[in-house]
């Protein structure tokens, strides 16, 4: 069970707060999926659910309103498998319209039961052709996934300590670094994913103020990945920023109609899986560069 640890960014760090939560925030609405009954939790007789998901990194700008990737099959490897043996996941394929699944929302592709404490180590996710991108005219273009592609996106689950109960792989796509707009007006898609073990990393949220002013926030790891995510008006401007290991962490915000870049926060502690909270409705963060 994670916690999350709540910060009081007007009075700087040295306030921590340290409460119990439940089960992560997810938003399976539009699967018909209980957030808080997606059976990750427990073990039953030596077994344990284990969950596949697909997110999105917010796009930051661009011209399109949607991108649907046509998700044919889906198939793992475990740490006891060996590297040639890939075991298919029982999945219904399904065209999904990933900019809807940001800021912690999620679309279930799969659940299924091993013996407890066995950890996923590599994914193979495999796309169809009905790949599009909705521009925003409201055109649709295909998106072209290289030839190499069709035999499956071969993903290595980032994880460090070992598991021992059930627990979620998330799927992250990039959509915004993943399309590729050619010279002659057609568009392909070169997927950009991270794969992880979401119990075995945290994430840091808040919200902000003015709260009609969507920025982008985003960290860089101590690998040189870009974390990002742009924040949600529609929702008292929340962020979340998901997928973090143990480390310290510095937040930036992208305005995103100069471009220009500033620091949110320095020195954020992240440990253990334990989420952090920097700002509430009630006392949001300040957008550097705003009055």
């Amino acid at each position: 069970m994670k916690k999350i640890l709540s910060i009081t960014a007007f009075l700087g760090l040295a306030t921590l707060a340290l409460t119990s939560c439940g089960n992560d925030v997810v938003d399976n609405a539009t699967n018909g999926i209980n957030a808080t009954d997606n059976g990750l939790s427990g073990i039953t007789n030596g077994k344990a659910t284990i969950g596949f998901y697909l997110t999105d990194a917010p796009k930051v700008k661009g011209g399109y309103q949607a991108v649907n990737i046509d998700v044919k099959a889906i198939s793992y490897q475990t740490d006891s498998t060996d590297t040639a043996t890939w075991i298919t996941l029982p999945i219904v394929e399904k065209v999904v319209e990933i900019t809807q699944f940001t800021n912690g929302k999620d679309s279930l592709l799969s659940n299924i039961v091993l013996p407890a404490g066995l950890k996923i180590r590599q994914v193979r996710l495999i796309l169809g052709d009905n790949n599009t991108i909705v521009l925003n005219d409201g055109t649709v273009k295909s998106l072209k996934v290289p030839s190499g592609s069709t035999s499956g996106l071969k993903l290595n689950v980032q994880s460090t300590p070992e598991v021992t109960s059930g627990y979620k792989v998330v799927i992250d796509f990039d959509a915004s670094k993943s399309i590729v707009a050619k010279g002659n007006g057609t568009y392909s898609l070169k997927p950009v994913i991270r794969t992880y073990i979401e119990a075995n990393t945290s994430f840091i949220d808040g919200y902000l103020t003015p709260l009609n002013e969507a920025v982008r926030i985003f960290t860089i790891t101590g690998q040189g990945d870009t974390i990002a995510t742009v924040s949600d008006t529609l929702n008292a401007n929340y962020f979340r920023v998901s997928g973090l290991f143990s480390g310290t962490y510095t937040l930036k915000a992208q305005n995103l109609t100069t471009d220009s870049i500033y620091t949110l926060m320095e020195n954020v502690p992240v440990l253990g899986g334990t989420n952090v909270q920097l700002s509430t409705p009630a006392l949001p963060l300040l957008i550097p560069g705003t009055k």
